[in-house]
């Protein structure tokens, strides 16, 4: 994949010409996700901690986690597909929260897989933690359908 068909991909996937963010009144765009890098399979999103996002224990709510390891999963796997426009359905998502995130998270995403009709994703996430050092604080994995392939 080349560069510009890195930056077809992210567009495709976010709509906006910047590049790294998703369009405007979107749910994506809302909860404030930033594609970081994107390429050959592979994604990097972020979302940062603020406020409004957190759950009554004053951390990162699970649901906004289990969003970034969504879209992060979603992005890999369109940068693995020739037509970046190609339909994509969860059909599996699966995380395990390790540690509690108080700071901007990161979801590493990897395609280990695209078949005939669907991709599995493994998603890597870290933060932060209060002693300064970045941790893993989620994994997960992600299984798409790709309808239109079929």
């Amino acid at each position: 994949m080349t560069d510009g068909d890195a930056d077809a991909t992210i567009e495709a996937t976010s709509g906006r010409e910047d590049e790294t963010s998703f369009p405007e009144g979107t749910f994506n765009d809302w909860i404030g996700l930033a594609v970081e890098e994107c390429g050959d399979g592979t994604a990097v999103v972020s979302v940062e901690y603020e406020e409004f996002k957190r759950n009554p224990g004053g951390v990162l709510h699970g649901g906004v986690t289990a969003t970034l390891v969504d879209v992060a999963a979603g992005v890999a796997t369109r940068s693995a597909l020739e037509d970046t426009n190609e339909m994509l359905a969860t059909t599996n998502l699966e995380i395990n929260y390790l540690r509690p995130i108080t700071e901007t998270a990161y979801a590493t995403a990897e395609v280990v897989r695209v078949g005939g009709s669907n991709a599995v994703v493994r998603v890597d996430v870290e933060s932060t933690a209060p002693n300064g050092e970045r941790k893993t604080v989620a994994i997960g994995t992600a299984t798409y359908a790709i309808p239109d392939a079929t």
